[in-house]
């Protein structure tokens, strides 16, 4: 009953800041749809390994960049922020412990997730033909590690920031290396050789290049899927090491 609280008004509190939705919608969102409606777009091209851009670049791109803003910039700085204004410490004196507030604000990420990705598939399929993914096992497997190593990240970066501003810097300085080495910003078969085999090993291109290939009907390479797990495995201890809640 405390947590179903906890995360009702953890949720108004999201939904009141106007720039956490729209950015949360508005960014993957606004690439499936511009650079959806590309012409071209359904069909296979050598710049995206033989695959057609649409479910071979853009669908992914926007769930993977969906998951590392909440998880990397959104939920760091909510945590933090808590802690900055006391409210972790006030918990932590009451009959309800801090970490339920953590489960909601997971919760509440988690959610806002769920209904983009749900929006991205089925309102990609109905507005722009794209393909459903051709490997859903594979896809719900990179979803849900995907999100436990970036979530994970994320965690670790609230448990070292000081301050909500601090968390927002720290995880926006590992968000956009992240997407200049995971293949993102640049598809990772036209990478060099090195950066190409880094863009699997970073928890966003992990993520990101295993989308791919479940979209278009392979099951993600094993050095995606052990990467994300050793980062929520490794992020997640750490951080719950470290983790103040004062």
């Amino acid at each position: 009953m405390m947590l179903t609280r906890l995360t009702a008004v953890e949720a108004k509190l999201f939904l009141r800041d106007p720039g956490a939705p729209i950015t949360v919608i508005g960014v993957p969102v606004a690439l499936l749809l511009v650079f959806g409606l590309m012409p071209d777009n359904g069909r296979p091209s050598d710049d995206f390994g033989g695959q057609a851009p649409l479910p071979g670049f853009i669908a992914p791109l926007a769930v993977a960049i969906l998951i590392a803003m909440l998880a990397l910039t959104l939920f760091p700085a909510a945590m933090a922020s808590h802690r900055e204004k006391g409210v972790l410490r006030r918990l932590a004196a009451s009959p309800v412990p801090p970490s339920r507030l953590l489960a909601a604000q997971l919760l509440v990420n988690l959610g806002a997730a769920l209904v983009v990705v749900l929006l991205i598939v089925v309102g990609g399929r109905l507005a722009l033909g794209l393909a459903l993914p051709a490997n859903p096992g594979g896809f719900l497997l990179t979803l849900v590690l995907g999100t436990l190593a970036l979530f994970s990240v994320g965690l670790l970066v609230a448990a070292l920031a000081s301050t909500g501003r601090a968390a927002s810097g720290i995880g926006t300085a590992v968000f956009f290396p992240m997407l200049a080495l995971g293949g993102v910003w640049v598809p990772k078969e036209q990478l060099p050789g090195v950066l190409r085999g880094l863009a699997d090993v970073l928890p966003l291109g992990a993520t990101f290049n295993a989308l791919r290939s479940s979209w278009t009907g392979t099951f993600p390479a094993p050095l995606q899927l052990i990467t994300l797990a050793v980062f929520a495995l490794v992020c997640g201890v750490v951080a719950a090491r470290v983790f103040r809640w004062e």
